[in-house]
């Protein structure tokens, strides 16, 4: 009898447990899946393709937190599934930029279950470590550049890397089967 119904909850919760993987979500749309899928999500959002492109990655334009934004998707080569998007936001100065970083990390806080660390305080650069439950699901990384941490800088540069754990450690695994 305890093995039947050892059984049954195994049979209940077992596709609980494998459909209840999460991604870091970026403006709604999870951190998963293929290159172009991901390209098409950002299209339908708002986002116009940039020219210039990187091995790996495509960068695009559009709004983030009705802020003029540029964007950084960074994909694994070989299956093209997306692992991290980068914001840039562009000011004229720290002052310019500050607040906006300060509203969007406490979106942040109001939005997910995280740890923060702070790692450099002359470039305001904090890691959230997002969880769904107990689980690790992504990372938040941002940062600060103006004239005062790189002195031929004329503007400033908010910079907010969202990353998806699992598939960015799939990808870190893949580069060492290289070696």
């Amino acid at each position: 009898m305890k093995q039947r119904l050892a059984m049954c909850m195994l049979l209940v919760f077992m596709p609980m447990c494998i459909f209840s993987q999460k991604h870091m979500m970026f403006m709604g749309i999870p951190i998963d899946g293929d290159a172009a899928s991901f390209y098409q999500k950002l299209i339908n959002k708002g986002f116009i393709k940039e020219e210039a492109n990187l091995p790996n990655a495509f960068c695009m334009m559009g709004k983030f937190y009705d802020e003029d934004a540029n964007i950084q998707v960074d994909y694994d080569p070989r299956n093209r599934i997306v692992y991290s998007v980068t914001v840039y936001i562009v000011k004229n100065s720290f002052a310019a930029v500050y607040p906006i970083q300060r509203d969007i990390l406490k979106a942040i806080e109001d939005k997910y279950r995280y740890e923060k660390k702070l790692i450099d305080q002359q470039l305001y650069k904090y890691d959230y470590y997002i969880y769904d439950g107990l689980d690790p699901v992504g990372l938040i990384q941002t940062f600060i550049v103006d004239s005062r941490t790189v002195p031929s800088t004329r503007s400033a540069m908010l910079s907010l890397s969202y990353v998806d754990i699992e598939n960015y450690l799939n990808y870190e695994n893949r580069k060492r089967e290289d070696i």
